[in-house]
């Protein structure tokens, strides 16, 4: 402590003293500086107090109570118990009685803050999780020495809480509570998010908590429409109960956006994690990040994951298999065998696709890119005719290994300009660009020498762009670790960029959810991808027609914000942007606050230890309103004065 009081002391000297060098040196002579100069230390002795944080004596005879009572106000504390009543009913009571022996009141819910205790009939458990480490650190630098905890256990921070405990010198106890009656909890509802047409729909359940029961059904409805039930055995005592299901094929659903909810038909004292929530769309209109493999190639592989990080949005694959047959190049995320698509089929989510990723594209190939009328689309060229599909004239590809050359100007060359003195693997199977319609973006020598040969040439006419790689083999960068890898995904990171600038994305018009469900009690996560910079509007409303927020937000360069946590329920919202969008989306009931276990009552039992209570017998600093006040006071004379002065 005393080494912490000398730095602190030494930061205040240090930075006082530039102030009166700035008065003294710096401004001019005026009447009043050295008052100005005392205003501008005090502000700054101030805020370096603040960060001290010291402990502040009270007043005689007001001294801060030693003892604070901690009420978990999480919604597991809703939980019935056997003879009938909540575990929040108990709870109240016995915190008014520990508050009638002189403890203070903290209840920590979505928020820790203080409570009379007799105005607990109108707080509600609302907390997602329980969550009590900022509560006990809110109690000790309030001065407390113990604090009592009233909690159903079930902790999300245990560790946290024991830590922050010991490290300020509080002494925590906990006072015990009628167990709940047995529970299970649907912990998880896994679902494919876009499956298509010609798709059997299939998914899985996890089941967790513990009951007297040999097995249970969960019951999983699409809408208001078919239902289906699975029979599984119930978890053993912390353990995890799995079952898969099929809702059968996605034609009999339908295409749009469907609302799937499953259900564990078991009555038990917790309902509020008995169901969960899922969105899927089948054959949905947007498809995000198209890739065609028409031949066998390595990039694929490693330029799938890239165009998920870069974009942000689904990106799909597949791979030409056959005559007019096109397989997926991952699983259903709900399992089972991924089934191939017709050219017909690929043709129409190539025109829903927002970009296309064409590898190996040939002149037979044409005869499927060309009708979808892509506005976006990044080319691998197998040949000449291949290369025709971005509005380029080559020739055949040309043998030898070519090194990269000094990248041209481009709209991509602050990413390409270094690559050439980074020693980047070659490539090979060069087509040479046979037309002058220019956009060379990267160029490459055989052999490091001859004439220079474009390996990728970006191109727009209207409303399209296109970039071609006219060589094979980018895949060997990422397939080496460090820079080359980093290089690799720095280049498509750029040339998507180049490709989608000028007009948002394609996941959905507008700014909307990140989710069409939303977890409880963690704030909204939206997309805006496109729209980096922009001042969008943004307003939600409840299924009552309120209105529950009503923002202009600034979209972040990352493309994603927040917005507070809302209660559960199903929104719409409608933002405006470069056009205005409106959807719904949805919060769950969910939480598995009550499926954590319990924590041992002796693991959270920690001693007072006096050595390490800062704050006893007194307040930190930062808990008096006065200091804040007292600051501001100062700056705002400090800035009369200076108008007064003649001073900026």
């Amino acid at each position: 402590m005393a080494l912490e009081a000398v730095f602190f002391l030494c930061l205040a000297l240090l930075l006082c003293g530039l102030c009166g060098r700035v008065y003294y040196r710096k401004e001019p002579a005026v009447r009043g500086r050295a008052l100005l100069a005392a205003a501008r230390v005090g502000a700054v002795a101030g805020a370096v107090a603040l960060l001290w944080n010291p402990a502040v004596p009270a007043a005689p005879g007001g001294a801060p109570p030693s003892r604070y009572v901690i009420l978990d106000a999480s919604v597991s504390m809703t939980a019935r118990t056997p003879a009938g009543g909540t575990l929040w009913e108990e709870a109240v009571e016995r915190t008014r009685t520990l508050a009638k022996a002189g403890a203070r009141l903290l209840l920590a819910g979505t928020a820790v803050t203080a409570w009379d205790p007799d105005s607990l009939d109108m707080a509600v458990p609302d907390g997602a999780r329980s969550l009590l480490a900022e509560a006990v650190r809110v109690a000790a630098e309030a001065g407390a020495r113990e604090v009592a905890l009233v909690t159903d256990r079930r902790l999300g921070d245990p560790v946290a809480t024991v830590s922050a405990a010991r490290r300020m010198g509080v002494g925590v106890a906990v006072e015990p509570l009628a167990g709940p009656g047995e529970n299970l909890g649907l912990a998880r509802l896994l679902l494919p998010a876009s499956p298509r047409r010609g798709e059997t729909l299939r998914g899985s359940v996890e089941v967790e908590g513990a009951a007297s029961v040999d097995s249970v059904t969960v019951t999983v409805a699409v809408g208001g429409g078919s239902r289906t039930s699975v029979r599984l055995a119930a978890p053993a005592v912390g353990g995890v109960a799995t079952a898969d299901f099929s809702l059968g094929a996605a034609d009999a659903i339908g295409a749009g956006s469907h609302r799937v909810t499953a259900r564990v038909e078991h009555p038990d004292a917790f309902p509020p994690d008995d169901e969960r929530t899922a969105i899927v769309r089948i054959d949905p209109e947007e498809t995000g990040v198209l890739l065609v493999s028409f031949v066998p190639d390595w990039e694929p592989r490693f330029l799938l994951p890239v165009l998920r990080q870069v974009t942000g949005l689904p990106v799909r694959g597949f791979l030409r298999t056959g005559p007019g047959r096109f397989h997926p190049m991952a699983a259903p995320p709900g399992g089972g065998r991924p089934e191939a698509v017709d050219a017909s089929s690929l043709g129409r989510l190539l025109r829903r696709a927002g970009m296309v990723v064409a590898v190996g594209a040939d002149a037979a190939a044409l005869e499927i890119l060309e009708p979808a009328a892509i506005r976006r689309l990044l080319l691998f060229p197998r040949d000449g005719g291949g290369a025709a599909a971005g509005g380029v004239t080559a020739g055949d590809p040309l043998p030898g290994e070519w090194y990269l050359d000094e990248a041209p100007p481009s709209p991509i060359a602050g990413e390409t300009g270094g690559f050439v003195s980074e020693g980047l693997p070659p490539m090979t199977g060069v087509l040479p660009l046979l037309d002058a319609g220019g956009g060379v973006a990267l160029n490459v020598r055989r052999g490091a020498a001859g004439d220079p040969a474009p390996a990728l040439v970006l191109r727009r006419k209207g409303g399209r762009r296109t970039a071609t790689a006219l060589a094979r083999g980018f895949w060997r960068w990422a397939f080496r670790d460090g820079a080359p890898r980093e290089h690799y995904r720095g280049l498509w990171a750029a040339v998507v960029g180049w490709l989608t600038a000028g007009e948002p994305p394609p996941a959905g018009p507008g700014v909307r959810p990140a989710e069409t469900t939303a977890p409880r009690g963690v704030p909204v996560l939206w997309r805006g991808l496109g729209y980096e910079g922009e001042e969008v509007a943004l307003a939600v409303g409840d299924s009552a027609g309120g209105l529950v927020l009503d923002s202009a937000v600034t979209v972040p360069p990352d493309g994603f914000f927040a917005t507070p946590p809302l209660p559960p329920g199903r929104y719409g919202y409608r933002s405006s942007a470069a056009d205005t969008a409106a959807g719904e989306f949805e919060v769950e009931t969910f939480t598995g606050d009550m499926l954590l276990p319990e924590v041992d009552p002796a693991a959270l039992t920690v001693g007072a230890d006096p050595e390490r209570a800062s704050f006893a017998g007194g307040r930190s600093l930062r808990t008096w309103p006065l200091a804040y006040l007292a600051i501001l006071a100062v700056l705002c004379a400090e800035w009369l004065g200076r108008r007064r002065a003649g001073l900026r």
